[in-house]
């Protein structure tokens, strides 16, 4: 697999925008921002194993942004893990993996430096344990403290309150014929899948962190990291690494989401994620309202039952980082068309995702702007690729000008809640009204456009 390709006070409320780094925002981690390499490079130059490309590690890494270095980040240490190094050392050939320093500046060492030096390599340091052996003394040397057993007991809590998950094991024994032994926390099966859940409450090594994930991925079970508090403003490593591996959601478990879960007999975990959004911006041009690439910040409660498990990519989400960038980079398409006229990038885009090169329908290209932009106008509450007064005026728009979609409109603005009270005021309720009740003009509703309907499950399903 080409893994550059692949990487190319508590607050509730769901839809909390960033851009770039703020300090002012829970957080302190942007998965957007750029990435910094220290000037004290162990190795300077790295070949990718897949194409025999070489890169110079200090003009590559900063073409990264940091969620996509943390997703390569466990990438390389699990393909480690299988004795499969997708970059070496250019000068000696030796393995490689991404470090940091305490000030977040990133860089490439030697997976063994005693082998580099045995092989005269010229970015090889002083002989040294290797940072596997390292890590696993340090690992096992720690003593299990009382955070991680309280942890331990509000997972336990959390599976045996949800009849879906089987009676949990707290640190049972987990065999394997080829692996040996590992000691979870706590394993379940959910319908049949086994999960297991590790509690972390301090700095786990990367090298062992990449070890559980293949030895778990290797026997069909899905391994998940539960916090026990969200991070702060400095993120750890392994925060970032989990956070970005798992398509940028983080777990929490505390006492009142193991309470809740005792309460309603279903298993809920506190989720952080940042999920790629739009929000909306002024043109300085044209005045009309345009749409910009975001970051929806959220911590809440949520069902285990809403997560996606995939055991393949030791994944549990509720969506999908690269389709919401797409999804979204799709609305602010939609924008710019509706406000510019701007309908080739539109078009193209549409046949990208479609996978034809079949020409698209001016007319209909143009409906399908039209819609976008009132289903998002009525979500933000603002007049998308407009320069009309309010999200109700582009609800009209639609209705006045493209009958073969507003049936389309009234359906989506009903399935996403969005077709409040206020909306409802004036002419837009009396004629959403008429096209519930399948009426346009005093006539029956005209037949809805079938490749408008499919596109509308893409993007909002």
């Amino acid at each position: 697999m080409d893994l550059q390709s692949e990487v190319s006070n508590q607050s509730n409320a769901p839809h909390a925008y960033r851009r770039g780094v703020d300090r002012d925002c829970f957080g302190g981690f942007d998965p957007t921002a750029p990435v910094r390499v220290t000037t004290k490079n162990t190795v300077a130059l790295v070949t990718r194993v897949a194409d025999r490309t070489t890169f110079d590690v200090s003009e590559w890494l900063p073409t990264l942004n940091m969620g996509e270095l943390h997703t390569l980040r466990p990438e390389i240490r699990s393909a480690g893990v299988r004795k499969e190094y997708p970059f070496i050392c250019a000068a000696c050939g030796e393995p490689v993996v991404l470090k940091a320093y305490t000030d977040y500046g990133h860089y490439f060492s030697h997976l063994e430096k005693h082998r580099a030096e045995q092989a005269g390599c010229p970015f090889r340091e002083s002989r040294d344990l290797s940072q596997e052996d390292l890590d696993r003394i340090r690992y096992h040397g720690q003593r299990e403290g009382a955070r991680h057993v309280r942890t331990k007991v509000l997972i336990e809590r959390t599976l045996r309150a949800d009849p879906r998950f089987d009676a949990p094991k707290i640190e049972t024994t987990w065999r394997s014929f080829l692996e040996g032994w590992r000691r979870p926390d706590v394993s379940s099966k959910w319908d049949g899948l086994p999960v297991v859940f590790e509690a972390q409450v301090s700095n786990t090594y990367p090298q062992i962190v990449a070890e559980r994930t293949e030895f778990y991925r290797r026997d069909g079970a899905l391994l998940v990291w539960i916090f026990d508090r969200r991070p702060d403003e400095t993120w750890r490593t392994l925060h970032a690494d989990a956070f970005c591996a798992n398509q940028q959601h983080l777990f929490v478990v505390d006492e009142e989401s193991a309470a809740e879960s005792e309460r309603q007999g279903i298993a809920f975990v506190r989720s952080y994620s940042l999920r790629p959004d739009v929000r909306p911006v002024k043109s300085d041009n044209s005045h009309r309202t345009l749409l910009e690439m975001a970051q929806s910040e959220s911590f809440e409660l949520v069902p285990f039952n809403e997560l996606k498990l995939d055991v393949e990519r030791q994944t549990a989400c509720r969506f999908d980082v690269k389709l919401e960038e797409r999804r979204s980079r799709h609305k602010v398409l939609c924008a710019a068309a509706q406000a510019n006229s701007q309908m080739t990038p539109l078009k193209e885009d549409l046949m990208d995702i479609r996978n034809s090169r079949r020409p698209v329908d001016e007319k209909a290209l143009c409906a399908w702007a039209a819609l976008v932009c009132a289903i998002e106008s009525a979500r933000l509450g603002c007049a998308v690729g407009t320069g009309l007064a309010n999200a109700a005026g582009v609800l009209n728009l639609v209705y006045d000008h493209y009958p073969s979609v507003v049936g389309l409109l009234v359906g989506q603005l009903s399935q996403l809640n969005l077709d409040t009270e206020e909306i409802q005021r004036g002419a837009w309720g009396k004629r959403s009204a008429m096209v519930r009740s399948g009426s346009y003009e005093g006539k029956p509703l005209p037949e809805q456009h079938l490749a408008s309907r499919m596109m509308l499950a893409w993007l909002y399903d």
